[in-house]
């Protein structure tokens, strides 16, 4: 609930679109269609996996999209094992290595840790955990490849959660320290999806637990949520502060900074402006006060 779907949605969608990198996704907890139409989902800026949003598209569009991101010069890039529950450990351990030596993808994305852990019927989570890590982390020296992993966080103490947006550290990582441990990157999501304030609820913030070859770590970005799918940064000159619009503004058709009131900036804003569009006019505003 807190946008762990989203963020690999939009890290798989960017891998296809700003690389040439073929890209593997195991999801455990939807099939292959759920799968492909989140992907397109944001390509189209629609959501096409609701069926009433997928019908204000004709099928020409949606073939569009698919030829777009799966076909073409993508053809035989993206390569996807999804379906809810999951097989045998080992089968799954094999089609991992199939799609990264077989299908040479040099990224892959498994979601998540704890289904894989499912598919262990011996031994308690801890050790099944501790012996998945491994194995994920030697298939990563041998063959080189990018992998993402999505872990779920342990319920911890207090009268807060994380459904409540309380900060996460490593020690919240559900099942065993090894997920921390044999990771080179740990990155947590924070939200607090039960805020009084819109916007509070919908942003999503980034914060880097562990680097292993940069060492630093602490808050590294916020992430806005449009529910019509898209996740839009909100850029650091944006944070902090926000700009308010009133419909003078919106309905001049020069910019006159004048009518920009400077407070703590509504990321709504964000939904009618892009963020250079927002940066451009908030050095009006300071430029001119």
């Amino acid at each position: 609930g807190l946008g762990k779907s989203s963020v690999t949605r939009e890290l798989e969608h960017h891998l296809i679109t700003h690389t040439k990198d073929n890209v593997g996704v195991i999801s455990l907890e939807e099939d292959w269609r759920r799968t492909v139409d989140g992907i397109l989902s944001i390509e189209a800026n629609v959501r096409l996996y609701i069926d009433q949003e997928r019908e204000k598209l004709s099928r020409a569009e949606l073939d569009k999209l698919f030829d777009i991101l799966y076909d073409g010069n993508n053809k035989n890039r993206v390569w996807i094992h999804a379906h809810f529950g999951t097989n045998s450990i080992d089968e799954i351990f094999s089609k991992l290595r199939f799609m990264i030596i077989g299908c040479d993808c040099k990224w892959v994305v498994v979601d998540h840790l704890h289904m894989l852990v499912s598919a262990v019927h011996a031994g308690d989570e801890r050790r099944a955990i501790d012996d998945i890590m491994t194995r994920l982390r030697s298939i990563v020296e041998e063959t080189g490849a990018g992998l993402i992993l999505v872990s779920h966080l342990r319920r911890v103490d207090g009268n807060k959660g994380h459904e409540q947006g309380i900060e996460v550290s490593l020690s919240h990582l559900r099942g065993s320290h090894s997920i921390a441990q044999i990771s080179d990157c740990v990155i947590a999501l924070e939200r607090n999806p039960q805020a009084d304030d819109p916007d509070e609820a919908n942003t999503t913030y980034l914060r880097v637990l562990k680097s292993r070859y940069t060492g630093d770590i602490g808050l590294a970005a916020s992430l806005f949520y449009n529910h019509q799918t898209k996740l839009t940064v909100i850029p650091d000159y944006v944070q902090g502060r926000t700009l308010i619009f009133n419909d003078e503004f919106l309905n001049d058709e020069e910019l006159n900074p004048n009518t920009i009131i400077s407070c703590y900036v509504p990321n709504t804003a964000l939904d009618k402006y892009t963020p250079e569009e927002v940066f451009e006019m908030a050095q009006l505003f300071e430029t001119n006060n």
